[in-house]
């Protein structure tokens, strides 16, 4: 009887930098293969956007695994709460999630914090993940002018 394969030790060497291409080959690769195992378990995942990217080093990405909601959604207490407390800021419960430009950049509403009532609405920087907290007149504004 003839043995299987043996498994191969063969690395692929690292690359001598990150590119943007790469960087986003591995994040959709990250992301089947977390949702793959979430399934095995009835779960789903949301989430895989990259953050802290630096081309020479590394990048972080991130996860959410939960328990599908009807339509298929894992819950979020940051919408849930966005959603409450939107109207008393003068926004939409819909407003979650939308994106504006804001000097040339891609940014998206990701919660609310009523404990920051200066600067109550955070927002991601598409491209890379980056935080930002913003007044809620200044969202308002720039939800007025964009065109999702």
């Amino acid at each position: 009887m003839a043995k299987p394969p043996a498994p191969s030790n063969t690395k692929v060497p690292p690359p001598r930098n990150l590119t943007p291409p790469l960087c986003e080959k591995l994040r959709r690769d990250m992301t089947q293969a977390c949702l793959k195992v979430a399934e095995t378990h009835g779960l789903t995942v949301e989430g895989g956007e990259l953050s802290d990217v630096d081309l020479r080093h590394g990048f972080d990405i991130s996860f959410r695994v939960g328990i599908p909601m009807e339509g298929g959604a894992i819950y979020s207490p940051d919408k849930a709460l966005f959603e409450v407390l939107a109207p008393h800021f003068g926004l939409e419960p819909s407003d979650y999630g939308r994106t504006f430009k804001l000097r040339g950049d891609l940014h998206r509403i990701v919660a609310i914090n009523p404990n920051r009532p200066k600067y109550p609405i955070s927002t991601e920087r598409v491209s890379d993940g980056r935080g930002y907290k913003m007044p809620a007149e200044t969202i308002i504004m720039y939800l007025r002018n964009s065109y999702d």
